[in-house]
């Protein structure tokens, strides 16, 4: 049985050297060899990508129109109908009875407020998306559950 030898490995620009003729008077170094191609053939797509100016995702971010605040009598309606095949009718009568007082006590105050809170702001639920998320995360890290 005889023993593999191993030789100790060269750079990338002594390869590239080694592989190719010596040049008189030209440079080696890889910013020369490519910039002796063409453009087309450094980037044969490049006449395919589309023309986009930097930072282009959010550009027109601030020319979109805000979305906008639901009422609250609707959002109270919509709240019920999704919650009704989930409950008995005992338990339905007692969630209207709760939205009927929120709708009659503190919603529509609350409802000021939040059109309050939008006013010059893009998005009124972003900052609040941000903190669930936030907290999801602190959640969902816990000692037995691999987050790799």
């Amino acid at each position: 049985m005889t023993a593999r030898k191993f030789a100790m490995p060269t750079s990338l620009n002594e390869s590239l050297a080694a592989s190719q003729p010596p040049n008189s008077g030209t440079d080696p170094s890889p910013t020369a060899t490519i910039n002796s191609y063409s453009d087309s053939a450094r980037e044969p797509l490049s006449s395919q990508k589309p023309k986009l100016k930097p930072g282009i995702t959010f550009a027109a971010e601030d020319s979109l129109p805000k979305l906008p605040i639901p009422e609250l009598e609707g959002s109270c309606k919509k709240y019920l109908e999704a919650l009704k095949p989930l409950q008995t009718a005992r338990e339905h009568a007692e969630t209207k009875a709760a939205v009927d007082e929120f709708l009659k006590s503190d919603g529509p105050e609350l409802q000021e407020k939040l059109k309050k809170y939008a006013t010059g702001k893009t998005s009124y639920i972003e900052q609040f998306c941000k903190f669930f998320h936030y907290l999801k995360v602190l959640l969902d890290t816990t000692p037995s559950k691999n987050t790799c």
